[in-house]
């Protein structure tokens, strides 16, 4: 595990040179950047980059970029978008399980923003004293319960439960999350799937999509000093996402689709990486998902790994025969 750690370190640095000082989770919003220290985002002797935003600017595409940039999300000297997977771990916290609370012993999500996929162990034990486990995991348009990570995909080891039903739900929590709403965000305004996004720097993409004729989907108003913006779901069809921000950090993201309505809220935003790994690439401290009203998931952060890990969730032949694919 120590040399799987520090081997993943050096890949990750190797890849994700920060070359842009970032302000701290708690700081003031983006003010521009460029060389001799300027305000926010000072760059010493490096360039400034493809784009920066004027201070205060209120344009979609301004947003966009300081919504990724303020979450860590741009790297290398062309500030593109290369947060590609994430392992996450709460430390504690409950969540629904056939609409009775059951409190955590362990929660772990493995993410995958390219090939999109999202994976979550779940322990926990009910008020009865019960324990309850399970595997819920869903990449591209095929849901599925695992009794362990990646079940069946040597023969013998495991079993694969399809859940074709908990799909969109899944996908939704994927599209919602913190880095996977802004990511929704950027394509929608693109014209394009999440998966073209990424390896991009938002602001270019942007301006290029616009001069080949795409049409954004992404929308863009202001309550106050909180951007508001609305976004389609990616795979699920008439589900829209509204994402609130406050200080460019995300503190709601409402997800409607027809008559239900699972909301988001995340606070304490911060490097949560190992201490000898930060790289100030932030993730919410607090999770509370909360469905048509009733708190279904309520997580406090423990330790992440974000970046370009090695995170897949291939589909069991089972699963794929079950969904005649």
């Amino acid at each position: 595990m120590a040399f799987r750690t520090a081997t993943a370190a050096v890949v990750f640095l190797a890849v994700f040179v920060t070359v842009t000082a970032q302000i701290g989770a708690q700081g003031g919003p983006p003010q521009g950047r460029g060389g001799g220290g300027a305000p926010g985002r000072g760059r010493g002797a490096f360039d400034a980059g493809p784009f920066t935003p004027e201070p205060g600017a209120k344009d979609l595409k301004s947003v966009l970029f300081n919504w990724t940039w303020r979450m860590g999300m741009l790297r290398s000297g062309a500030e593109a978008e290369l947060i590609k997977t994430l392992d996450y771990h709460a430390e504690g916290g409950t969540i629904q399980v056939d609409g009775q609370p059951c409190t955590l012993t362990k929660y772990r999500v493995q993410a995958n923003y390219q090939v999109p996929g999202w994976r979550t162990q779940i322990e926990c034990t009910r008020a009865n004293g019960q324990k309850y486990s399970n595997v819920e995991t869903v990449s591209g348009d095929f849901a599925w319960d695992e009794d362990i990570p990646g079940a069946e995909l040597v023969a013998g080891k495991g079993k694969a439960t399809p859940k074709q039903a908990a799909l969109q739900e899944r996908l939704i929590r994927l599209w919602a999350s913190p880095h996977g709403a802004v990511k929704a965000a950027v394509a929608g305004a693109a014209g394009v799937p999440p998966s073209q996004s990424f390896g991009q720097n938002p602001a270019v993409l942007l301006d290029r999509q616009a001069a080949a004729g795409a049409k954004p989907v992404t929308t863009l108003t202001w309550q106050g000093e909180k951007a508001v913006l609305t976004f389609p779901i990616p795979g699920v069809a008439g589900a829209t996402a509204t994402a609130t921000l406050n200080n460019y950090l995300p503190e709601t993201v409402v997800v409607t689709q027809g008559t239900n309505k699972t909301e988001f809220v995340y606070g304490g935003f911060a490097d949560f990486n190992n201490p000898l790994f930060k790289i100030e690439a932030l993730y919410a401290g607090t999770i509370v998902e909360r469905r048509n009203g009733t708190v279904v998931r309520d997580l406090k952060s423990k330790l992440t790994e974000i970046g370009q890990v090695y995170v897949v969730m291939p589909v069991p032949e089972s699963v794929r025969k079950a969904g005649g694919k």
